[in-house]
């Protein structure tokens, strides 16, 4: 089972023995680096991000046992197996002991190196794909998409699809809609499932630290740069990255991702030779892009390549039934996890459920379900267990505007207003801030005002 991705490197003092090795090989599709020493290999299969190294044990700069030891300390996941024209019982058994995949014994047998090659990548991959049923599985409950709604349904159904192909997504909804869970499946449906899933929220990380999270960076690239340290891109390698909130990207990041995504290449921060990678890009964003590019805070050109396929995610409000659905998902998930003896929905806790806006969608009916099941004390959850942040669509709920004088009736709406800018924001105020145009002092005095966390 050939890996034509597979990166190798070869390290041997001997240039017949490397040059023989490469065109072996290459010949089977594999890319493959060479090094006359040991002193050289560690580096290099640090910056080339090999999968695989064939270690010659007796070099005169650096024995292949130290090699081994260098690369198992700080490369844990490359493969390396030793190559000897002097094995003995001794260095086989002290090499498997430090870590070694295996060895080879000078000369080679073609097809028995080949073999063994295909060997150490294919346990590789086996690993790799167990690794991420393990995840898989610690995730189910988090990663059951529940629902019927025709705009929710169609949104899993074309992530999926798209799942199969390469192409980037771009994943469009209101916060706490799913759009995490929706890349997940993208993932899961592609042929790169058996890779990493990483994620990174843009909104999240400070400028000054994004480009070094995303690309990683050299050895000495800055004060306290002790090794190198490869960023998420090149973690995610033959696997998906998923940037969340992608409209709160800086444009000069902009500008280096347009580049990696159209030439699956990018240097390390301090670095100086291209790295290749070979990683899946889903993003998703709760803003209007379109809107970001008219207003110069997105670049047009990246737009336009992120959006080639666009899966929306309806506002739970929106969704009609998937409310109660999923309010007895989280019901019975909660009661499970907590020991608890199953649980009902009560009818007055269904009403009120379907009754609420829900501004901070999944995520929020989430969070009040769990709550609800830590404060209810019988089998049944009652509409009492339920405690709602903000106004539901029910009359009883909604201001009485004739009773009111302007000021309290524009003071009312304002509340409102706010209340649903800042869900929509994840509570974040620099967020709302902007959102709304009105700047952070005034904003903060109003929330004071009205009370609202």
């Amino acid at each position: 089972m050939n890996n034509p991705s597979a990166r190798i490197l070869i390290a041997d003092d001997e240039q017949s023995i490397r040059s023989g090795l490469k065109s072996i090989l290459e010949s089977e599709g594999y890319e493959v680096f060479t090094v006359p020493g040991g002193a050289t290999a560690v580096e290099v299969a640090e910056r080339e991000g090999v999968h695989l190294a064939l270690v010659d044990l007796t070099m005169p700069d650096l024995s292949g046992i130290e090699v081994l030891k260098r690369m198992k300390k700080r490369l844990p996941e490359t493969r390396v197996i030793i190559i000897t024209a002097y094995a003995s019982a001794e260095t086989a058994v002290q090499a498997m002991k430090l870590g070694a995949l295996d060895y080879l014994i000078k000369p080679f047998v073609t097809d028995e190196l080949k073999l063994q090659v295909q060997r150490a990548l294919r346990e590789m991959a086996v690993e790799r794909e167990n690794e991420a049923l393990r995840m898989q599985v610690s995730r189910t409950t988090e990663n059951e998409m529940v629902g019927k709604a025709p705009g929710f349904l169609s949104a899993v159904a074309m992530a999926r699809r798209v799942g199969k192909d390469t192409v980037t997504v771009l994943i469009t909804g209101e916060t706490g809609t799913g759009k995490e869970l929706v890349a997940r499946e993208v993932h899961r449906a592609s042929k790169r499932s058996g890779g990493p899933f990483l994620a990174l929220n843009c909104a999240a990380v400070p400028d000054t630290m994004m480009e070094r999270e995303l690309f990683g960076h050299e050895k000495g690239a800055f004060t306290g740069a002790d090794t190198m340290r490869p960023g998420l891109i090149e973690a995610a390698a033959d696997g998906t990255l998923f940037l969340d909130e992608i409209g709160e990207m800086p444009l000069a990041l902009q500008v280096k991702l347009l580049r990696i995504i159209d030439g699956q290449d990018f240097m390390r921060l301090g670095g100086t030779r291209p790295v290749k990678v070979h990683s899946r890009f889903v993003v998703a964003t709760n803003r209007n892009l379109a809107k970001l590019v008219k207003e110069g805070k997105f670049r047009e050109d990246l737009y336009h390549r992120l959006n080639i396929v666009n899966v929306v995610l309806p506002p739970l409000r929106e969704r009609g039934n998937d409310i109660i659905l999923l309010a007895k998902y989280f019901l019975e998930h909660f009661s499970t996890q907590k020991g608890i003896d199953e649980m009902m929905l009560a009818n007055c806790a269904a009403k009120k459920l379907r009754a609420y806006r829900w501004p901070g969608n999944v995520r929020e009916l989430k969070n009040v379900m769990e709550r609800a099941v830590i404060l209810s004390t019988g089998k049944k959850l009652v509409a009492e267990a339920l405690v709602l942040d903000g106004p539901s669509e029910g009359a009883e709920d909604q201001p009485d505007w004739g009773k009111m004088s302007l000021k309290n009736a524009r003071d009312a709406f304002e509340k409102s207003f706010i209340a649903r800018a800042l869900a929509d924001c994840g509570n974040n105020v620099s967020k709302t801030s902007t959102r709304i145009g009105l700047d952070r002092k005034n904003l903060e005095d109003k929330l004071k005002k009205y009370r609202l966390k």
